[in-house]
Parts: C-alpha cells; sequence; structure tokens
C-alpha cells in the first residue's frame, strides 16, 4: 500500500527547484519523471495550475517504515520559498467545519476554508483564518 502527501503552492516554482529543496529535506531522496534519481524512496508528480495555487504537488511513497511530516514539509517549502502552500494535513486535528491548512513564509500554520475552481483550489473568499499552534 502507497501513501502520498499533496501539497499546493500558491507561487510558480520551476519543478527542479522543488526537487532540489525535497531531497535536501528528505535523506531518502525524491525523484520525479523529469528528475529521476535510482535510489529515491519519494516519488513526486508535479502539475502546474492557473488557480490561485499554481502548483500542485503529490508525494508518493511505497515503505510503510518512511514517515513524512506533512505540515512540517509544507512548512519547510513556505518558508524557503516565500509562498504559501496549502495542504489537507493527514495527522493534525483542526477546528469543526476545516479540513486545510495554509502554511505561510513566517512559520504560521492557519486552518482555512477552499473551494474547487476550473484549474485546480482556491481560498473560499472572505473566510476566517484561524491560526494553528504547531
Amino acid at each position: 500500500m502507497s501513501k502520498s502527501i499533496n501539497l499546493f503552492i500558491k507561487k510558480k516554482v520551476p519543478e527542479q527547484q522543488i526537487i532540489t529543496l525535497l531531497n535536501q529535506d528528505i535523506p531518502e531522496g525524491v525523484e520525479s519523471l523529469e528528475y529521476p534519481q535510482e535510489s529515491a524512496a519519494f516519488f513526486l508528480q508535479y502539475f502546474n495550475n492557473e488557480s490561485e495555487f499554481h502548483q500542485s504537488l503529490g508525494l508518493s511513497w511505497a515503505s510503510d517504515d518512511l514517515i513524512l511530516d506533512d505540515v512540517k514539509l509544507a512548512t519547510y517549502l513556505a518558508n524557503t520559498l516565500s509562498t504559501e502552500v496549502l495542504l489537507e494535513p493527514e495527522r493534525l486535528v483542526l477546528p469543526d467545519g476545516y479540513q486545510w491548512c495554509l502554511a505561510t513564509m513566517n512559520n504560521q500554520l492557519y486552518a482555512v476554508d477552499t473551494i474547487d475552481v476550473e484549474d485546480g483550489i482556491a481560498l473560499r473568499p472572505h473566510t476566517q483564518k484561524i491560526l494553528l499552534t504547531i
């Protein structure tokens, strides 16, 4: 059984830069179709979107022995890339009615509400962001 994490990045970032950053943070290695790495334990699916969050990143892996903290990874990318990163956390308990988190470049994490748009996902306009303690 494979595991996966999906992240959405607000700023447009080249795939090579994402792969480089992920490989700096994930010692088991990350590869993609465009950037293969024979010994990598993680696989990246990288897509460009026209929505508010311009890139979607899907990380997957097969080993049950590997654990990747989605919140820490989103916060790392947000800070390193100076952008916002949206995720649906797997293990973080959110306030009632919320399923998504927004990691910001100042080490903040918010519970947010989203909407599906034609080509991706966006923050729901005029809804409250709830600051989370991590």
